[in-house]
């Protein structure tokens, strides 16, 4: 008979610790959503032409955007024109982030972010970006891609290494594409 009472005695502090977790990551989850919202929010019935990051437009030439991101609080660490490329550090999703600006060879317009998430929980990331897009249109081994109307958003997930997000602006790639196109 004692055995039956550890048993449940077992089983209802099994339980109060499962709750627990599970609560715990249900507010690490909100927390980190409630974060990234800016990151990734456009008001219902804004218009734009471009994909948003942190409630910015990625558009125009790269001296534009940087001034846009600085102004929203992101340090500019180091300028790349050899492969044109800015690097930014700044918080994503409420965590020390460094990213990537790319931009074209002759206009410098803008067209990709990247990002390596370090120590940001992949199911936060996945719900945050879910939050903003919807439901993932391709999900592989390899990563989520959601598309919209003025870009894509990826999520590369690679084994063994920090998810890496990818922010594609359509028409600054279309921009890219035109560039490249005519060098060769």
């Amino acid at each position: 008979m004692a055995a039956c009472g550890n048993n449940s005695n077992f089983a209802a502090e099994y339980l109060q610790i499962q709750t627990k977790k599970t609560m715990k990551r249900l507010i690490g989850i909100l927390l980190c959503m409630g974060l990234c919202l800016p990151l990734w929010s456009q008001e219902a019935t804004e218009q734009t032409a471009h994909i948003l990051f942190e409630g910015v437009e990625v558009k125009g030439d790269i001296y534009e955007f940087s001034e846009m991101l600085q102004k929203r609080g992101y340090k500019l660490e180091r300028r790349d024109n050899n492969v044109r490329n800015f690097v930014f550090k700044g918080n994503i999703c409420g965590h020390p982030t460094q990213f990537m600006v790319s931009f074209t060879r002759h206009s410098k317009t803008v067209y990709r972010l990247m990002a390596q998430m370090k120590r940001v929980p992949l199911d936060v990331l996945v719900d945050s970006l879910t939050v903003r897009y919807g439901e993932p249109y391709d999900v592989t081994q390899k990563g989520y891609q959601w598309q919209s109307a003025t870009g894509a958003v990826m999520l590369a997930t690679p084994e063994g290494y920090d998810p890496t997000l990818v922010v594609m602006d359509g028409a600054g790639v279309a921009a890219f594409k035109e560039e490249e196109n005519r060098q060769h």
